[in-house]
């Protein structure tokens, strides 16, 4: 049986966002208090908004093909 190609990993780039100091404060706070890596969170939440988005669009069109005579 053949081997395939490993896929490449995922491009990475960087993001840098300017946020109230108290903000960037508190939110750091938050995330050592519950054992999570603030950056990590970061990407989890994008990432729940993409997956909401994609859910919503598929939900919206298949609601529209259904009252679609």
């Amino acid at each position: 049986m053949p081997r395939g190609v490993p896929p490449k990993p995922a491009e990475k780039v960087q993001f840098n966002i300017r946020v109230d100091g108290e903000v960037l404060r508190r939110f750091r706070d938050y995330c050592r208090r519950h054992g999570l890596d603030p950056q990590g969170q970061i990407v989890l939440f994008m990432r729940r908004v993409l997956d909401t988005e994609f859910d919503f669009q598929e939900r919206l069109w298949s609601a529209l093909k259904a009252e679609t005579p």
